[in-house]
């Protein structure tokens, strides 16, 4: 069944060790074929991922632990050096006795079309409510402001609703910078707080570009429901 749905698709033990995974995530992970992924977990894989190994444990183990689907933004390099994006979906695996035996996967490329998937879950992650959900635009033509690198950095984690000293560790950066570029959006975006900047970046297309820059260093960046 896997192996007929569109993207990435799989499952793992409590372990987090996998126990299938479809042709789509063998053929980015680098294994020979994809059935070559039962058994190893993502510490294991022919792939520079293996730098986010713990990150995706515990992924897994908040995931079988609340019971409930997690939303992950992905980027990495995978196995032919190459750059990707994914969003990855997470949920419980259930058995019959309807107990969590391990986790379930599914990821789609951010790329093209696929990329405006995106919009309504930066909606959620910042907070918006469904008004702003139905009236979130994706014309990325509409971009008039003009952003240097490190601001579009900050400001596109501000829209995954991610806390400055969190945007500080990613970035390398202290904490104070991030809140002196926060300023510097606002002031640009002509927004009186930090809510109104991220409304207004949604409504300028400013959700769906993922800054270039940020395809050098690997990010899984859980998402707010």
């Amino acid at each position: 069944m896997f192996n007929q749905l569109p993207g990435c698709w799989g499952c793992k033990d409590i372990h987090s060790v996998f126990v299938y995974a479809n042709h789509e995530y063998g053929k980015i992970i680098g294994v020979g074929h994809h059935l070559d992924c039962a058994g190893r977990t993502d510490f294991d894989m022919p792939s520079p991922t293996i730098e986010c190994a713990e990150s995706f444990r515990d992924q897994d183990n908040q995931v079988m632990l609340s019971g409930k689907r997690m939303r992950v933004l992905d980027i990495h390099p995978y196995s032919d050096g190459n750059w990707r994006a994914h969003l990855f979906t997470k949920m419980p695996w259930h058995n019959e006795e309807n107990e969590v035996v391990g986790t379930i996967f599914s990821g789609i490329e951010l790329k093209d079309t696929a990329i405006l998937e995106v919009g309504h879950w930066i909606c959620r992650a910042a907070g918006l409510n469904d008004q702003h959900q139905k009236s979130f635009s994706l014309d990325l033509h509409r971009q008039k402001v003009q952003l240097n690198t490190r601001e579009s950095e900050v400001l596109f984690l501000l829209l995954y609703g991610k806390k400055p000293q969190y945007i500080a560790k990613v970035l390398n950066v202290s904490v104070k910078t991030v809140e002196n570029y926060v300023i510097k959006l606002r002031e640009k975006f002509n927004a009186n707080s930090k809510n109104e900047l991220i409304d207004l970046a949604l409504d300028l297309g400013f959700g769906s570009h993922i800054p270039e820059s940020m395809l050098t260093s690997q990010l899984s960046i859980i998402l707010k429901e």
